[in-house]
């Protein structure tokens, strides 16, 4: 990981015209997720759809990529537990958003990453993204253990 604090790692700045910029912020692993990240996440679109004063809400990633997907090397915490709870999942937060949401992608957009990218209402793409799903290539480590 990165050691940064995992409050640091997605970043939130309401504008005073009513926009609202959220930042996954890790460019060293290429935007990588964590659970702490999706939760902060998921936290930060709740917060966003309830304030009155927000508008409109932008998602993109910091550096050279969107999301890479979920961290590998954290997976086993990503994956256990309730992976499905709608509090902590970034994807339902952003479905239950009443704020219209722009993706704007520059990179990879890659399984969780493209999750969170097809979430959005409208996308805005740079030239050469990549858009990738690659669930059927993962197969959990821990699952043979």
């Amino acid at each position: 990981m990165d050691g940064q604090s995992p409050e640091k790692l997605i970043l939130v700045k309401r504008e005073s015209n009513g926009v609202a910029l959220v930042t996954i912020n890790r460019p060293g692993s290429l935007n990588s997720l964590t659970r702490p990240m999706m939760v902060d996440l998921a936290q930060a679109f709740k917060r966003l759809g309830r304030d009155e004063l927000v508008r409109v809400i932008i998602l993109t990633g910091s550096g050279r990529s969107f999301c890479s997907g979920v961290d590998l090397t954290a997976a086993e915490d990503v994956f256990k537990g309730d992976v499905k709870d709608p509090e902590s999942d970034p994807v339902v937060q952003m479905e239950l958003c009443r704020k219209p949401i722009i993706g704007a992608i520059r990179g990879f957009a890659v399984t969780a990453g493209f999750e969170i990218a097809l979430a959005c209402d409208i996308l805005v793409a740079a030239k050469g993204s990549k858009f990738m799903d690659t669930h059927a290539r993962f197969v959990p480590f821990f699952s043979y253990m």
